[in-house]
């Protein structure tokens, strides 16, 4: 009976090793699946894990998992979408860590500041040169609350301009973990429309201010002094007067002629016309304005140009405010020369107009077709100019979809070039 009894008890004790041996490879199993992050599979019997009491726990465990996946993929789907979002805009955007290390950099940064190779995993400052944006990162370090901020950024030999803001942002779910999203929105171009415009503003009253004076100063003299002055220095007193409001006409006139056409770009009224009689007309309203047997004026016409559309008025004005430069400004010239070809691929006609005065300075071409710019100040004031001619004349050729530049060699004279696209032609 002992012998009955002592197997029965080996017997129960096998049967629990057992048990416990298969209970512990599923676990270690279902572990397994947790660290994988993957559904556990019910490899034994339904009955078998309902017996060792395992069946809730794996159907608990599968269900977290299928969780972790869904949520796992909304995530994955938001950051696809926010990083999408951040390639698509135009900002340059950049995740830094304290250490300014780039842990993201969207397209445009990429662009801009490393011809759109990857950036991550390297020092800002090694990328980007900028000891305003370094003050900006420093200071937002210290007082998270700074403002945007106007930084300059020096790359490709130029200095460009960047509106900078800054936020801490969180890496991951665990509250230590942040960095710092610094987005740079460029505004190089508006900075040197404002630089223009205070310059604009600066030398309009310049201009302004000179003949006002002098209109003021010999007015109040007529008035004050009436009785006083001889007749002689009340004509010359009068004529001062009388030059110095027209100066200010020409300057008002010129004003309102470039804002139209910079506000109104479609203004231009284009017809069909032959432009060898455009020239030959302008040659004749020159022509009694020459020194005799001194100076001449020359047409070389090519006349495989046809009849083609532009606007007469504005071209007319265009070879008006450069002969009225020569006649102004190189007033000793011999010969003066109009001339219109086509381009090569015959899709342009190419203009010039030529003297051989005393030429312009190398230093002053790229200046040339800038408001107010004088080559020789005093001699332009003295002369008359507004400064606004040759602005004028640019936005003209500009409207008209050519371009113009300046040629010019010091003692032998000057080349205004202009282009004029040649379209809408009527064969004759």
């Amino acid at each position: 009976m002992s012998l009955l009894l002592l197997g029965i008890i080996v017997l129960l004790i096998g049967w629990y090793v057992y048990r416990a041996n298969e209970s512990e490879k599923i676990i270690q199993q279902l572990i397994e699946s947790v660290n994988e992050k993957r559904r556990f599979l019910l490899r034994d019997s339904s009955s078998n894990i309902q017996a060792k009491a395992l069946e809730k726990l794996i159907l608990s465990v599968n269900t977290l998992i299928d969780d972790y996946g869904d949520d796992l993929t909304e995530t994955s789907g938001f950051s696809n979408q926010v990083e999408a979002t951040l390639s698509s805009i135009q900002e340059a955007v950049f995740v830094l860590n304290d250490d300014h290390i780039i842990e993201y950099a969207n397209e445009s940064a990429e662009r801009i500041f490393n011809f759109g190779r990857e950036m991550e995993a390297v020092r800002l400052e090694s990328m980007v040169r900028s000891t305003s944006l370094l003050e900006y990162l420093a200071k937002f370090k210290i007082n998270r609350a700074t403002a945007m901020e106007q930084v300059s950024i020096e790359l490709g030999g130029e200095t460009l301009w960047f509106e900078a803001s800054c936020s801490k942002i969180s890496l991951s779910n665990r509250s230590s973990s942040t960095a710092i999203l610094l987005v740079l929105h460029e505004i190089t171009r508006l900075k040197k429309l404002e630089v223009m415009r205070t310059d604009f503003v600066a030398n309009v009253s310049h201009e302004l201010r000179t003949p006002l004076t002098i209109i003021k100063g010999f007015s109040e003299t007529l008035v004050d002094d009436y009785e006083s002055l001889s007749g002689d220095e009340k004509i010359r007193f009068t004529k001062k007067i009388k030059n110095n409001a027209e100066r200010l006409h020409l300057l008002v006139e010129d004003l309102l002629t470039l804002s139209r056409l910079e506000s109104q770009p479609d203004q231009l009224d284009y017809s069909v016309h032959e432009f060898d009689q455009l020239l030959h007309d302008v040659k004749e309203n020159y022509a009694r304005r020459l020194k005799q047997n001194e100076q001449s004026i020359e047409v070389d016409f090519d006349f495989e140009i046809k009849p083609f559309a532009f606007d007469r008025h504005r071209i007319n004005q265009v070879f008006d405010n450069l002969l009225e430069n020569v006649f102004r400004y190189a007033s000793e010239f011999t010969v003066l020369r109009l001339s219109a070809d086509l381009s090569e691929d015959k899709s342009y006609i190419i203009c010039k107009v030529s003297d051989d005065g005393p030429g312009i300075p190398e230093k002053s071409l790229p200046h040339l077709f800038e408001r107010f710019y004088r080559v020789d100040k005093g001699r332009s004031i003295e002369k008359g100019g507004t400064g606004l001619g040759l602005s004028i004349l640019k936005h003209i050729i500009l409207l008209h979809g050519g371009v113009v530049r300046a040629e010019s060699t010091l003692g032998k004279g000057t080349t205004i070039i202009f282009s004029l696209p040649y379209s809408n032609v009527v064969e004759i």
